[in-house]
């Protein structure tokens, strides 16, 4: 019973971190169209997923997504072409979509090598 509950759980943290991960992108494509909405505030948004699942942003994999979803949505706001030297705001939206792929209910997070290499290093 415990098991089944603590699945239910993870499910639900992983169907919100993958809405959260559609609604940004959905956010800086709208954005990008003219529809300015600078309310949208991507550290509120973990924040609250973070709090509800007891979830921590600051480590691991769920770290380099954060940073990933911050930088990018920084960049968007600022109409930047580059995160980083050489991390362009295109790759980081590849990324993002990769990760929506690779997320699964029967683990956190699976983020592909190259994507975790790259992000590691902005």
């Amino acid at each position: 019973m415990e098991k089944v509950l603590s699945k239910a759980i993870m499910d639900q943290f992983i169907k919100e971190l993958r809405t959260l991960l559609e609604k940004t992108l959905a956010w800086s494509e709208e954005f990008r169209k003219g529809n300015r909405d600078y309310s949208f505030d991507i550290d509120d948004e973990i924040y609250q997923i973070s709090t509800k699942h007891g979830k921590d942003f600051k480590q691991g994999d769920l770290n380099l997504v954060y940073n990933l979803l911050d930088f990018y949505c920084d960049a968007i706001k600022h109409g930047f072409k580059e995160i980083d030297k050489n991390y362009s705001v295109l790759k980081a939206e590849s990324d993002i979509r990769e990760i929506l792929k690779g997320i699964k209910s029967d683990f956190l997070v699976n983020l592909p090598t190259d994507v975790k290499d790259r992000l590691i290093r902005i």
